[in-house]
């Protein structure tokens, strides 16, 4: 089917947004993370009916999700906000919406990748080898891209940049080491460093009341609040460790960027610490990490400087190629 008008979808664990002619409208994302216990089916079910209800008759549907994902083979493996530790067998959710709405052709990437897609369109210089793109919502992945080729390797399985689930290097108390993520593992940097992770780091270190907590944060970090600072610091932590790590692996990457709603609910704040913990020299291999170059390297979005609804369409249309190495 060609000539179809598109419509944009962006599932994530917290918001479902849809992008058509009309507009786009934000409804509460049918996920585990917003109804804990139900199960896996029925949580698929919601999702189709969500999306079925509202993309209009003979559309092109673009799909952003947050979920690991074989993009070639259109099959999700997993999704700890979106389906907790529950998947026994991966879920080929384009095969079940053509089911559905056979009138509608179904595109699907994962949202990382959507949002990759995106911030190279937008953030990429001319001499940028490699851009990588690591999300922090409410689950964190990466994912980077060769912008000479135009490619986005993958491994056998469709995967690349699954950092949310590896143990987090965290300087924090075995009660923050241990906390769960919602995959089912614990002490994964997820546990530590995605957005809805910030009440229970909290209550690990006996911060005192969560209820106001992220309203309040960063007027208590930059006032000088003592535990509100140790906990900002654990929380930032294990992302500043991956983007050591990731420079260390592969000088090729130029730039790295830093999205997602956990962060560009408080951009300033975010970048303040991640660059201080990345500036930091612990050796001789720490060279030109300092505050005055990494803003060269490093872009800690804002509000409107990546958008998966705009990447995932781009992705539809050709822009990256998911390659399987």
């Amino acid at each position: 089917m060609t000539g179809l008008p598109t419509v944009a979808v962006d599932l994530g664990g917290t918001w479902l947004r849809i992008r058509g002619a009309d507009g786009t409208c934000r409804v509460p994302a049918p996920s585990a993370l917003r109804h804990p216990g139900v199960p896996v089916e029925e949580l698929v079910e919601r999702l189709l009916d969500a999306l079925c209800s509202r993309v209009p008759t003979g559309s092109r549907v673009a799909v952003s999700c947050g979920a690991a994902m074989d993009e070639e083979r259109k099959e999700i493996h997993g999704s700890g906000p979106l389906w907790g530790s529950g998947i026994e067998r991966p879920i080929r959710l384009v095969d079940l919406l053509s089911e559905r709405r056979p009138d509608s052709e179904w595109h699907l990437v994962n949202d990382v990748t959507a949002a990759l897609a995106d911030f190279v369109r937008r953030h990429a210089r001319p001499g940028h080898r490699k851009v990588c793109y690591l999300t922090v919502s409410s689950g964190i992945a990466l994912r980077t891209a060769d912008v000479r080729t135009h490619t986005i390797p993958v491994d056998g399985a469709g995967l690349q940049g699954e950092v949310g689930h590896l143990r987090a290097v965290t300087s924090g108390p075995a009660a923050v080491q241990s906390l769960p993520c919602p995959c089912g593992g614990r002490g994964h940097v997820s546990s530590i460093a995605a957005g809805p992770a910030l009440d229970g780091v909290a209550r690990a270190l006996g911060t005192g009341r969560t209820e106001t907590l992220r309203e309040e944060l960063e007027a208590r970090v930059r006032g000088g609040d003592d535990a509100a600072i140790r906990l900002w610091t654990l929380v930032v932590e294990p992302i500043a460790e991956l983007v050591r790590t990731v420079w260390s692996l592969d000088p090729q990457i130029d730039l790295i960027g830093i999205g997602g709603g956990f962060v560009e609910a408080r951009t300033a704040l975010y970048r303040d610490e991640l660059f201080r913990q990345v500036a930091t020299v612990r050796s001789y291999a720490d060279r030109g990490l300092d505050v005055e170059h990494l803003g060269d390297r490093l872009h800690v979005c804002e509000p409107g400087d990546v958008d998966p609804l705009d990447g995932v369409v781009a992705m539809a249309d050709g822009a990256l190629t998911v390659s399987k190495i």
